[in-house]
């Protein structure tokens, strides 16, 4: 794509030269001839060119280019964005190809996509002019982005849908017990979805107004196992030249089984800093007054508090980390806890339009007091291994093909609190 700037560059400082030499024929490509065209505004023939070229050869990167450039400047952004994404299908280092993209995302107003096209494209070998500008892009992305969404479902194969013990006989009172079947792991298919909305209004020069929901839900033969939550947050989000700062009051609902689990209202002070375009550091606090039906003893105060630093590699990769810890304080001291967890994503576009990511973590998790029932102070360590790969040469009114895997395993000093849960979910999202 550098070459196919400079030889247009070199062009158009030629044309006044040509003129001067009346008589003599230049000959010049096909493809240097649809940059002339465009350079003068002449889309139409540069499109019809453009269509000749690729009848002949129909993978022509170049040619592919210049037509989505076309498509750009004729405020034809669908098409843009999928002769960009065809091309990084095959070349998802391109970051010229991606800075396009970027910029037909963000004058279809779609600024989600723009913003994270942007970051990928920064991270390449551009100028720091090119930088300069891409940075003045995301700081409009913010300020302008009213609407983000996704969305998700499929198939979800689970191993274990109840989260529970595979032993068949545990320890109580120091006396050995037979678990009931239906009290130990369960298998079946289910059904999975997500969805997420969140409206963020300019209110002032330098304050949004926040408002979001997100849904999710597993459903499984026979509903004992359907699992539910709803969640939303409303407040003010403040802007600084660096710097975000979120209010939010938060709440959510559980049902398990279709019947009312656990609820929660509180609020959350979160905070994001642009070390640069490519490095944002974010961090959270949050409290909710926690109402569990199941048993009432764990109702109480949480607290939460996480850090996370997102670091963009290279045009098609980003890493991030993370880490938080939880305190819960339960009416009675054994369902009172401390909690720290830990985890590394690692995400990657590939050739062939395939996507990435995987991301281990470990979670550790101390109760204050012995179960009476077990005699035995409560310590859970948890790893978990996710993974998901989908296809962006598939997009289907935006979504795109994924499988997603899940690994669980539970190592708890009481039997009945350790398991080993394999998930799968096979289906569509929105987010790629």
């Amino acid at each position: 794509m550098r070459f196919a700037a400079a030889l247009l560059c070199a062009c158009l400082i030629a044309a006044p030269a040509m003129a001067q030499q009346p008589g003599q024929t230049v000959a010049i490509s096909d493809t240097a001839a649809a940059q002339l065209l465009i350079a003068n505004g002449r889309l139409d023939d540069a499109q019809k060119l453009l269509a000749r070229i690729l009848e002949k050869s129909p993978d022509d990167s170049e040619g592919l280019f210049l037509l989505g450039t076309v498509a750009v400047a004729k405020a034809d952004y669908d098409k843009a964005i999928s002769l960009f994404r065809r091309l990084l299908v095959k070349e998802p280092d391109a970051e010229r190809v991606r800075l396009e993209l970027a910029r037909a995302f963000f004058l279809k107003g779609d600024y989600q996509n723009a913003d994270r096209q942007f970051r990928f494209a920064r991270a390449g070998d551009l100028p720091d002019a090119a930088k300069q500008n891409i940075d003045q892009f995301l700081g409009a992305i913010n300020r302008l982005r009213e609407w983000t969404f996704d969305f998700s479902f499929g198939l979800a194969p689970d191993t274990n849908q109840n989260a529970a013990t595979a032993a068949s006989q545990i320890q109580i009172l120091g006396l050995p017990f037979t678990l009931d079947p239906n009290a130990r792991a369960q298998s079946g298919v289910g059904l999975a979805g997500a969805a997420g909305a969140e409206w963020s209004p300019l209110v002032s020069d330098t304050v949004k107004a926040r408002v979001g929901a997100n849904i999710s839900r597993v459903e499984y033969s026979g509903a004992n196992f359907d699992d539910m939550t709803i969640s939303g947050y409303a407040g003010p989000e403040f802007l600084f030249p660096d710097w975000d700062v979120s209010t939010l009051v938060t709440g959510f609902k559980r049902w398990y089984g279709n019947r009312s689990f656990v609820s929660g209202i509180g609020g959350k002070l979160a905070g994001e800093y642009g070390i640069t375009s490519d490095f944002v550091a974010g961090i959270s606090l949050g409290a909710q007054s926690v109402s569990d039906n199941f048993t009432p003893e764990q109702s109480g105060l949480l607290l939460t508090t996480q850090a996370q630093g997102t670091y963009v590699l290279s045009p098609s990769s980003l890493i991030q980390l993370q880490a938080g810890f939880n305190r819960q304080n339960a009416k009675i001291d054994p369902y009172s806890y401390s909690g720290f967890w830990a985890g590394v994503g690692y995400q990657r576009d590939l050739p062939f339009g395939f996507s990435a990511s995987v991301q281990p973590a470990w979670l550790v998790t101390r109760y204050d007091a012995a179960l009476p029932a077990f005699g035995k102070t409560r310590a859970d360590d948890t790893l978990m291994l996710s993974m998901t790969l989908l296809n962006r040469r598939f997009d289907y009114h935006g979504f795109t093909p994924r499988i997603s895997y899940t690994f669980t395993d539970q190592r708890s000093n009481i039997a009945l609190y350790s398991y080993t849960r394999h998930q799968f979910q096979i289906g569509l999202t929105t987010q790629f």
